[in-house]
């Protein structure tokens, strides 16, 4: 996610140190007990430093890491969300287990996708259906009451850990929805596909389930009459998809859009990140065959690397076949353990397939992160080897255009 250094601090190396030996030895751990040792003492350091309010210190430690201790770095990026995510809580001499989840929804549209403010009728909607299809049977949860686009989500460590906080309280103490001020959100970027996230926060009492795939089946009511059956996940998530479409069908009118399991909110952020990347390929795919009027076999597709120090994403241009200016571009980013050892190619020539086109270039250069320097955009791959601005052609340059 989008981290903010604040550059008025000043790191402690001491600190630095000691957060890295603790995640270093986590990772040489050879014991589950052992591993409970070196979790509880990195946690009480990490959670010290959220409380600061200032990141440079876990960042500086994951910096040290990534070159000196890979698997420590791993380790310690998912004690870091552990800590920002999920806590303990007392309220009214009761302990509670907390998490800070979210609701990942991929989307697309030629006109405006919304972000923002949620109405109070869509989220009593959607929490019926989380209660019926997703969560497990008498927990206490809350919805903030916004639609996030990614531009919009906490910048930071420590952000993030505030709105956890918010939404924990909140949810411990039985309310059902937390205010976000609209005023105090970033600006959200236009794009053909993107993603939007609901939050919200789940409370119950300490070691029972949160979620219905984690139920048994056995002594868990709902509203004490019946016992909750046991459901695949599987099954889970289709129930899911179909009703929690309808719920939040009001907020997406004139977008297609695929709804996705709510989780905890890093994992959700994950899983949003990498089924984004093909649901954005079919979402150009399909606007550049209605709006131009085309068959998906008219199109081709250029493949290149983009490097900053190393590999961060591929580039995807498309072009008509019997043409070399390039209509529209998407961008492929390496999430996770990604590298340049991946099959990145292999997915996204697969996920070409998938959408109609047969015909691909792939380029071998190492392409730097260019962008446009007047308005920003990503500069995408020319067949003849050049980054160059996508520009879509006016109506009747290509075929007759439908915009309906």
């Amino acid at each position: 996610m989008k981290k903010l250094r604040v550059p008025h601090r000043i790191k402690s190396p001491r600190v630095v140190q000691e957060l890295s030996r603790l995640a270093a030895g986590l990772a040489a751990s050879g014991s589950r007990i052992e591993d409970a040792f070196w979790e509880n003492r990195l946690a009480v350091k990490i959670a010290a430093q959220l409380r600061t309010g200032d990141d440079q210190n876990l960042e500086a430690a994951l910096d040290q890491l990534y070159d000196a201790d890979p698997a420590g770095y791993s380790e310690f990026i998912y004690a870091i969300e552990a800590a920002i995510e999920c806590s303990i809580l007392t309220h009214e001499d009761r302990r509670y287990d907390v998490l800070m989840f979210a609701v990942p929804v991929l989307t697309w549209s030629r006109f405006s996708i919304p972000s923002g403010p949620v109405t109070e009728a869509v989220l009593a909607k959607l929490r019926v259906q989380l209660q019926t299809h997703v969560l497990a049977a008498n927990v206490q949860f809350v919805l903030a009451d916004c639609l996030f686009s990614p531009d919009q989500l906490p910048r930071g460590y420590h952000l993030t850990h505030e709105l956890a906080g918010k939404l924990w309280a909140a949810a411990v103490a039985g309310e059902r929805d937390l205010h976000m001020n609209p005023r105090q959100l970033a600006e959200t970027g236009r794009f053909l596909s993107d993603t939007r996230y609901l939050l919200g926060g789940i409370a119950v009492p300490q070691g029972k389930p949160m979620f219905r795939w984690q139920a048994d089946g056995t002594g868990e009511t709902r509203g004490g009459s019946s016992l909750v059956p046991k459901f695949s996940k599987e099954e889970i998530v289709q129930a899911w998809q179909i009703h929690g479409a309808e719920a939040l069908r009001p907020l997406f009118q004139g977008c297609a859009f695929e709804l996705l399991i709510p989780d905890g909110f890093f994992s959700a952020w994950r899983m949003a990140d990498r089924l984004a990347r093909p649901y954005s390929m079919h979402a150009t795919v399909d606007f550049l065959q209605t709006t131009l009027n085309i068959p998906a076999s008219r199109l081709r597709a250029v493949v290149a690397p983009f490097y900053d120090q190393w590999l961060e994403e591929y580039r995807i241009s498309f072009t008509l076949k019997e043409r070399d200016d390039v209509l529209y571009g998407i961008v492929w980013t390496l999430v996770g353990d990604e590298d340049e050892n991946s099959d990145i190619v292999g997915q996204i020539e697969a996920t070409l397939r998938e959408c109609g086109i047969t015909n691909t270039t792939l380029l071998q250069n190492r392409f730097l992160l260019d962008y446009c320097e007047e308005c920003g955009a990503p500069l995408f791959p020319s067949p003849e080897g050049e980054v160059v601005h996508a520009e879509f052609p006016e109506e009747g340059e290509v075929a007759p255009v439908h915009l309906h």
